[in-house]
């Protein structure tokens, strides 16, 4: 996509899944990168990888966006090595399937972090600069899930309405700036985050898994079209129509069915 090309992109979560489909597909149009991720042993190999494959310019710089002040060091990080970014995907984040009750307190912040605070501090310290120049894009990850609360996966689904709402927001804030603001809404991917969520795989609700790559070129096409909301697929527009006109309590009947271990 010539949007892409020669822009400088900062992918979060950049080191698995989704990152890693992102990464590769920027590179092939063009795009230099900044990787970060908790895995730095990951973030080399698939610098060392992208580098051999379309010979762009690759810089890792791992970060841990789950600590406070995160955000605050990773851009620091990228600062002092002179790279101004055009675009941010704020792709970083993860899930729990279980009972509210089962998971921990230390999760639950650490998910608020990444999921949301973080995707906040990076957008602010990162969009000036780009409406200074006139130009810039951010591309916010969410999911299908953000379009109703979803019991057994009540925490998720609820961090990635937040991101649904503030991507919205920011797209109508920046019009006239020369900035796209998107948010991509996955449904279900073949991606570490079912492992991670402890998601049982075999479940009705996840057959049909999307591939990662499907997923990352719906997104950059979304962010080059200024689209507010992309969805990862088009049979996805049923089940996304269906969320604005079920009754709530039975969203949360088949939310429940579909989540519960």
């Amino acid at each position: 996509m010539q949007y892409f090309y020669g822009k400088t992109v900062l992918v979060t979560g950049a080191s698995s899944g989704i990152g890693i489909a992102f990464s590769h597909e920027l590179a092939s149009y063009g795009a230099s990168l900044v990787l970060t991720a908790r895995r730095k042993d990951r973030l080399d190999a698939l610098a060392k990888e992208i580098r051999a494959r379309f010979e762009c310019e690759v810089t890792v710089l791992p970060c841990d966006l789950s600590e406070p002040g995160g955000p605050e060091t990773l851009v620091r990080a990228i600062q002092e090595q002179e790279v101004a970014v055009d675009i941010l995907i704020n792709n970083a984040g993860f899930g729990f399937n279980g009972s509210f009750l089962e998971g921990s307190p230390e999760m639950y912040q650490k998910m608020m972090q990444v999921n949301m605070g973080a995707l906040v501090m990076l957008t602010r310290l990162l969009l000036p600069d780009m409406v200074r120049r006139g130009s810039g894009g951010i591309l916010n990850v969410s999911s299908m899930a953000g379009f109703l609360p979803i019991p057994y996966f009540a925490a998720y689904s609820a961090t990635k309405e937040f991101v649904i709402n503030i991507s919205w927001s920011l797209w109508k804030e920046l019009q006239g700036t020369g900035v796209h603001v998107s948010a991509l809404c996955p449904g279900p991917v073949d991606t570490e985050f079912m492992e991670v969520a402890g998601v049982d795989r075999k479940k009705a609700a996840f057959r049909g898994l999307q591939s990662p790559e499907s997923v990352a070129i719906r997104g950059l096409r979304g962010l080059a079209d200024n689209s507010p909301l992309k969805l990862s697929r088009t049979l996805l527009r049923i089940p996304y129509l269906l969320s604005k006109w079920v009754p709530v309590r039975l969203g949360l009947l088949i939310g429940g069915l579909a989540m519960k271990k």
